[in-house]
């Protein structure tokens, strides 16, 4: 038996004690994020709410997310309380005809078309404000929804992330959708690290450097988006949905991730390749698209992924117990981590076992964008964008 190497032992050891920490993490941060509350019964008329949908060449699921929109609960009790704004933002397929078949039949919602964003702005950003700034004037209490083309709200949704946001006193709730029926592996394989990368760098309680924010549905008082200069203030972001969090928390707002993923699913992570392209997309965009920055957390990902499973085996075959054990722990952490994050995605827990190939998978995905990026060109929905 080969003598053990105290530098490389010391070093697995020291990254098998990181995994653990950040396993640790992952598991209470996930934990903090806030289920939705019920509608409370009030003879006290609710407030206004005004959905804007940006769509760029969804033609092939706009259907259903407006559909969800119009029978929305929220609107039931009366015309006024619900109106919606789709903004077609320079589509090419039937986007716009949807959009208009749906508004012709509820005079609720509108239709605004866009050709292309002025120089400056990102694709996204302006077309959800052009929706905003196309809605009727703001009303005392008002609330704005930004929600994805992509995803289907159940009836309940909105009534019940209001309801969410003015139990806890904040002025900006956000959730993620959930994975549609026969989704593909992006949601086992790469959801749990996604979060967990992005919980990072940003807390479900804005508490953190920055506030977690997820794009595909937010819900924000109009009073405060207003206050904070709207996207206007953000306008060549490609990290929206993290950036308008973190402006509301920065002038004083309080922020929060809640679990809507029982009444929201999206379709925009599927299949695998499409879930691959939007995380790469969202991690180039909230590094600036700096390559370096991509490459370097792509490596140490890898590394972090694999250390624990390698002090394990290391461990074993060198027969240093405490190695073997420390390894064993750090793997496990893993795993528990993964199936936390999974089970909260409603993305299953059975691959938490392989959470170290996941995580490495997913440093992949990162050095995929550091190569991107080094281009110094991306795309997103046939747009091309400039890093």
């Amino acid at each position: 038996m080969a003598a053990p190497n105290p530098l490389l032992t010391g070093l697995l050891a020291s990254a098998a004690t990181g995994v653990v920490y950040r396993s640790v993490r992952t598991v209470a941060q996930t934990g903090r994020i806030v289920p939705l509350s019920e509608p409370p019964e009030s003879p006290v008329e609710p407030p206004r709410v005004t959905v804007v949908v940006p769509a760029r060449n969804e033609a092939a699921v706009l259907d259903g997310c407006l559909r969800g929109v119009l029978d929305q609960t929220h609107g039931a009790a009366g015309s006024s309380l619900l109106r919606a704004v789709v903004v077609d933002d320079g589509s090419t397929d039937g986007t716009g005809e949807i959009a208009r078949a749906h508004a012709a039949a509820d005079p609720r919602l509108t239709v605004e078309r866009v050709d292309a964003p002025p120089a400056g702005w990102g694709g996204k950003v302006h077309a959800m404000h052009v929706g905003t700034e196309s809605a009727a004037p703001p009303e005392p209490g008002e609330w704005l929804m930004f929600l994805d083309a992509d995803t289907v709200p159940a009836p309940e949704l909105v009534s019940r992330l209001v309801a969410t946001a003015e139990s806890a006193d904040a002025d900006l709730v956000s959730t993620p959708g959930g994975p549609p029926a026969g989704h593909s592996a992006t949601w086992p394989l790469l959801m749990p690290s996604g979060l967990q990368l992005i919980g990072e760098n940003a807390d479900p309680n804005g508490r953190g450097r920055k506030a977690f924010a997820i794009g595909h549905c937010i819900l924000v008082r109009r009073s405060h988006y207003e206050k904070v200069g709207g996207w206007q203030a953000l306008a060549d972001r490609r990290n929206e949905d993290i950036a308008i969090a973190t402006l509301v928390r920065d002038s004083g707002g309080t922020t929060r991730t809640v679990d809507g993923l029982d009444h929201l699913t999206t379709s925009g992570m599927d299949p695998f390749q499409q879930g691959w392209s939007s995380f790469r997309k969202s991690f180039v965009a909230g590094t600036g698209g700096s390559a370096p920055v991509l490459a370097a957390l792509g490596v140490g990902q890898v590394v972090a992924s694999l250390a624990a499973p390698a002090a394990a085996i290391a461990g074993i075959r060198g027969g240093r117990r405490g190695l073997a054990l420390l390894g064993a722990a750090g793997w496990l952490a893993q795993g528990a981590a993964h199936a936390r994050t999974g089970r909260f995605m409603r993305a299953g827990r059975g691959v938490a076992a392989l959470a170290p190939v996941s995580g490495a998978l997913f440093g992949g995905l990162l050095l995929d964008g550091a190569l991107r990026a080094r281009r110094g060109v991306t795309s997103w929905k046939g747009r091309r964008t400039s890093i």
